[in-house]
């Protein structure tokens, strides 16, 4: 059984070690690694945003498997979009986890935020995420560039 909470602030160096991980940085559309000063910076900021929701999961004997991030952003031909993006520590990859968190996730989002659709922008040859998404209900709407890199945009609708 996965459960979650809002991030708080003694996650900082959680998130940090999450961020940093090589297949994360892989699998990010910007691969450099993030300074410890950077990353602080960004995680305080996010925890005091209003359109940022950040939520961390822990399985059934307390350990903590990863984290989902949500964040409203209006763009132009998309208002009010919600991005989705997770991490799931190493340790705890390839179990199947990566759906429940996204389904959990979109749920909590959806419960603080009210329904809208929820997007998540994928490398597409990131095949476990893509893998993750689908099982969660997400299917394919657009390709995009973002930050230079190719993007599968996957919508879960409302």
């Amino acid at each position: 059984m996965i459960t979650h909470r809002l991030a708080r602030p003694d996650d900082a160096q959680l998130y940090f070690n999450w961020t940093n991980d090589p297949i994360t940085r892989q699998q990010s559309f910007n691969s450099n690694p993030v300074s410890l000063e950077t990353h602080t910076a960004w995680f305080t900021r996010k925890l005091n945003d209003p359109n940022a929701l950040l939520f961390v999961f822990d399985n059934e004997t307390g350990e903590t498997v990863g984290q989902v991030r949500f964040e409203r952003t209006p763009v132009s031909d998309m208002p009010d979009e919600t991005i989705i993006s997770i991490s799931i520590g190493a340790a705890y990859r390839g179990k199947g986890l990566a759906s429940q968190l996204i389904e959990q996730g979109c749920a909590a989002c959806r419960a603080e935020w009210g329904s809208a659709p929820i997007h998540a922008y994928i490398k597409p040859d990131n095949k476990a995420s893509v893998h993750s998404f689908e099982r969660a209900g997400f299917v394919l709407i657009t390709k995009t560039i973002v930050d230079g890199s190719v993007s599968s945009v996957y919508s879960l609708a409302d």
